[in-house]
């Protein structure tokens, strides 16, 4: 429930730091815009960034958490149920893939009559040149390394879906070192954590960039940090180690929380999720003063900013979200632990996939290729609105794809799935 509850949530921050960035890429009151920079409340929205890095984190957690529970009860995969465990995954997530696509890459377009509409729908860096030249990397999912500089691309957010397979294919790897020998699982892990921080210093070092996309006066470079694997892995493996400590002392560590006294259980708790919210408080807000000399002085923070926000701060975003997951699910999230918890939130996660994957068309369709004035909108709350009103639409929309496409394929792929065990 909390890891639904994490996800759903995630997927409100996106769709909301996404509706300010293609808001801020649109004619409209500039000054506004600037003065927006100068808050430092801005930042929850200006350096929404971490909300990716959630996905990986839970995504890493759950695939490592539910795969340890099977090779407890069959011992090991054989070569067939490997084989099955990622066609499961590969079709659950490329059935409505598939129908976004063709929609943004060819039907868009013909829905579409603003002033601007033509830029966005014909030409070299339009989604359907894009997805007209490069849809096989899409449904391969190495869209983000195909083509290489892929600053415009066939569905601009599907860059994440590449990162979140390609680490689904690597994580049993992980997974399976953990279970048969934990600890050289555990050193292998938190090896490929440091290799990816090393990667990223390199990076940051020579091609001279900032700690953060919105603190960085080169923003043309900054693919090499966003989008590859490389560079994206350490929360997915920081989740990794948290699911893999779940299933290991899960169970013992409900079993000794339930008989703690309320008053050990909050010396326990409190402590932690003091530390891991002001963690969180960093990572996002830490950024305020380089992102504003960005914006303002048009100068890039200092080199050791530069390198430690960029090597620290997805590991710490990680790891502070992995032990909050662990308090609520050990019985330490108290009030916090009841908020997750509410089933609403459950029926919410299963449309998160969808509304990732149709918000931004959804956005072009409705506000960007229809526009026939700049926008002028003050104060915040007309903003508020403007996003509620995306997010419920993309929440709709999403609900028509997950009945339509998204359940009965599982559903079709289950029953397939089934047959096979029986005939087995």
């Amino acid at each position: 429930a909390v890891v639904s509850t994490q996800s759903t949530g995630s997927i409100n921050w996106v769709v909301l730091g996404h509706c300010y960035a293609f808001v801020l890429g649109l004619p409209g009151d500039l000054a506004y815009f600037q003065e927006l920079f100068t808050k430092r409340s801005f930042m929850l929205v200006h350096n929404g960034f971490p909300s990716v890095d959630s996905f990986f984190t839970l995504s890493g957690f759950l695939v490592t958490f539910l795969l340890l529970k099977h090779l407890t009860k069959q011992g090991g995969f054989s070569p067939l149920q490997w084989f099955t465990f990622y066609v499961h995954r590969y079709v659950r997530l490329t059935a409505p893939y598939v129908v976004v696509i063709l929609a943004e890459g060819w039907l868009y377009r013909h829905f579409v009559s603003g002033p601007i509409a033509q830029h966005l729908t014909i030409g070299p860096a339009s989604t359907h040149d894009m997805c007209e030249k490069y849809w096989f990397s899409n449904l391969l999912y190495v869209n983000n390394l195909y083509p290489w500089k892929n600053q415009v691309a066939c569905l601009d957010q599907a860059w994440y879906l590449a990162n979140d397979m390609q680490f689904f294919v690597l994580a049993p790897i992980f997974i399976f070192l953990l279970f048969k020998k934990p600890m050289i699982g555990l050193l292998g892990t938190i090896g490929a954590i440091v290799a990816s921080t090393v990667a990223t210093l390199i990076i940051i070092a020579h091609y001279k960039l900032g700690p953060a996309l919105i603190a960085d006066t080169n923003p043309n470079d900054y693919w090499l940090l966003y989008n590859k694997p490389w560079v994206r892995i350490t929360p997915y493996l920081v989740g990794v180690i948290g699911g893999w400590l779940y299933w290991k002392m899960g169970d013992l560590a409900k079993q000794k929380v339930k008989t703690l006294p309320i008053w050990q259980k909050v010396v326990c708790a409190v402590p932690l999720w003091v530390i891991t919210i002001a963690i969180e408080y960093a990572v996002v807000f830490g950024l305020y003063d380089p992102a504003l000399d960005v914006t303002t002085k048009h100068t890039n923070p200092s080199t050791a900013v530069s390198l430690g926000y960029g090597a620290l701060a997805r590991i710490a975003w990680g790891i502070a979200l992995t032990v909050q997951i662990l308090l609520c699910q050990c019985g330490l999230g108290g009030f916090i632990n009841s908020l997750l918890s509410w089933s609403g939130w459950q029926i919410l996660s299963r449309l998160t996939y969808s509304v990732y994957l149709l918000h931004l068309g959804i956005f072009t369709v409705l506000i960007t290729a229809q526009m026939r004035h700049p926008i002028f909108i003050r104060p915040d709350f007309e903003y508020t609105t403007f996003y509620l009103g995306i997010l419920v639409i993309s929440y709709l929309a999403a609900a028509v794809l997950y009945i339509v496409v998204e359940q009965p394929v599982a559903n079709l792929e289950g029953i397939t799935y089934r047959k096979s065990r029986l005939q087995k």
